[in-house]
């Protein structure tokens, strides 16, 4: 099995040199049939990117853009360059554990092999239709720890919570649930098409676009209960600009409106859901009472979601 892990650079240097030593431990733990590559999209070509040269082998390659595009964009070329069967699109100030890949590896593998039990069980029949097919490529969702000021902080903190990885409403009515896409083994050949072909001018939501396309075509996610993956804190981390990443919701709910590839009243779903919760942020007192009356049903799974899930981020998070 071989991993692509894809990153879009944007004056990044200060960080490289433990990307390198990430990359590097993550390819010493994988079993000898098992392959590694990193894929560095330059979306700053008026900066290259510099790797320290420390005398050892890395299977990292590095493609400029020849202006910069975006992360939407960058991603997508890493997506056509890279040679991987499953990809993870990383941030360059975030980080993998050492063994992150060999346990996304190991537990893709074990998940295959139970669903060609399912299918041998259920006959050959079943074994050649398109939902047989998706059922052995699921996206995995590993744990995260969240950098904070005062140190680091678990992401899914209750059963119900992780529970919720792959639920198609939750994504509609509370918002995204994974923090990065750097958490994620995804099957490259799960990728939709609309999500290529359809490349976001404002950055922030393009992995809460190719979410909801994944479970519009209903690709399983299943969790991994360990904290793979760390979300790197800056003051500046762009998830935290909520108008920025409203922004970038709307511009691809437009696209999922044009393309019909979502249920009309979903998408009217989703997109109330990004209007209440930027009026609610914004608004006086009395705004926000009127506008949670007129969307109880936002409102209360909202309310259940912040008490089961302990979120450390609020009502009003992406």
């Amino acid at each position: 099995m071989k991993v692509s892990i894809i990153t879009a650079f944007y004056k990044g240097n200060a960080y490289m040199a433990d990307y390198k030593k990430m990359i590097r431990a993550n390819q010493k733990n994988l079993e000898s049939a098992d392959e590694l590559e990193s894929v560095i999209i330059n979306d700053s070509p008026e900066e290259s990117v510099v790797l320290p040269e420390d005398g050892g082998d890395c299977n990292i390659w590095i493609y400029d853009q020849k202006q910069n595009g975006g992360i939407h964009a960058a991603r997508v070329r890493g997506l056509s360059l890279c040679t991987g069967d499953y990809v993870i699109f990383l941030d360059q100030d975030d980080r993998l554990r050492e063994d992150a890949v060999a346990t996304f590896i190991a537990t893709m593998k074990k998940y295959q092999t139970e669903a060609d039990k399912v299918h041998a069980t259920l006959g050959q029949e079943f074994s050649r239709t398109k939902i047989a097919q998706i059922m052995r490529y699921p996206v995995l969702v590993s744990n995260a720890l969240m950098e904070q000021k005062d140190g680091e902080v678990l992401w899914y903190r209750t059963d119900y919570h992780k529970k919720l990885v792959g639920d198609y409403r939750t994504y509609l009515r509370i918002g995204n649930q994974i923090v990065s896409p750097g958490q994620c083994l995804i099957p490259k050949a799960m990728i939709p098409a609309v999500w290529t072909q359809h490349i976001g001018k404002k950055n922030g939501s393009d992995d809460y676009f190719l979410w909801l396309l994944l479970l519009c075509q209903r690709t399983p996610f299943s969790f991994v209960d360990q904290p793979l993956y760390v979300h790197g804190y800056t003051a500046q981390n762009l998830s935290a600009d909520a108008k920025k990443m409203d922004d970038s919701t709307y511009e691809f709910i437009h696209v999922l409106e044009e393309e019909k590839v979502m249920d009309p009243k979903d998408i009217r779903l989703l997109r109330r859901t990004i209007s209440y919760k930027d009026k609610f942020r914004g608004g006086s007192a009395g705004a926000k009472a009127f506008s949670t009356l007129r969307n109880l049903d936002i409102f209360l799974p909202n309310l259940i979601f912040k008490w089961r899930s302990k979120t450390p981020y609020g009502f009003n998070r992406e």
